[in-house]
């Protein structure tokens, strides 16, 4: 029954938002939040859209034990940049070209990164999109000027008036163009951008 109220809960959100368009970036109206937690709507997002199923699988390999999980479902306000599967594809293709390795994209190849840059860089990664607080849109981007945003590893990334963002390894990420911004979660809230925001050049 939660879960059938979740769902329909983050349909009607995308349905506003989609049809809203990119004025829901630049003009959000934050409300109230709902009971649903950031994993939990992730969750429901995924499940009718599968845009979230390698940020869900990155975040659930076994060495976190749990320690991902718990801190995007706990009372900490955060606010999460989700990567889609697309953009993980993407930086998967590109590892897997790099590393010469016969494989193929795949939510649970995520959980692999460390043994191929080293222990703690998937951490790294993930930490890389979260920052603290309730950050709607109109908080993440001045309208005017570039503004740093410290993320949970202790790093930045640089938010545009054109509502891209830079990070450590050069990329420009794209938030605006895509249906899901905005999402208000019991603990904070979600933007869903175009590529993996990196602490460092791969």
């Amino acid at each position: 029954m939660k879960g059938t109220r979740i769902a329909t809960l983050v349909a009607a959100g995308v349905i506003a938002m989609g049809a809203a368009g990119v004025s829901s970036a630049k003009s959000p109206v934050p409300g109230k939040p709902g009971d649903a937690n950031i994993v939990e709507i992730a969750q429901a997002v995924n499940a009718q859209t599968g845009q979230f199923s390698y940020l869900l699988a990155a975040a659930t390999c076994d060495y976190f034990e749990g320690a991902i999980v718990g801190l995007l479902t706990g009372e900490d306000k955060l606010t999460l940049f989700a990567p889609t599967d697309e953009a993980f594809i993407a930086l998967q293709s590109f590892l897997i070209d790099a590393f010469e390795l016969e494989a193929e994209p795949s939510p649970e190849l995520t959980c692999a990164i460390d043994g191929l840059l080293g222990d703690g860089t998937l951490f790294d990664v993930l930490a890389y999109h979260v920052t603290d607080g309730r950050r709607f849109s109109n908080s993440v981007f001045n309208k005017r000027n570039p503004k740093m945003i410290e993320m949970l590893n202790g790093q930045y990334i640089v938010s545009n008036p054109d509502l891209t963002l830079n990070d450590n390894a050069g990329q420009a990420v794209g938030v605006a163009g895509l249906d899901l911004v905005n999402i208000n979660a019991s603990n904070g809230v979600i933007h869903v951008i175009d590529t993996v925001l990196l602490p460092f050049a791969p």
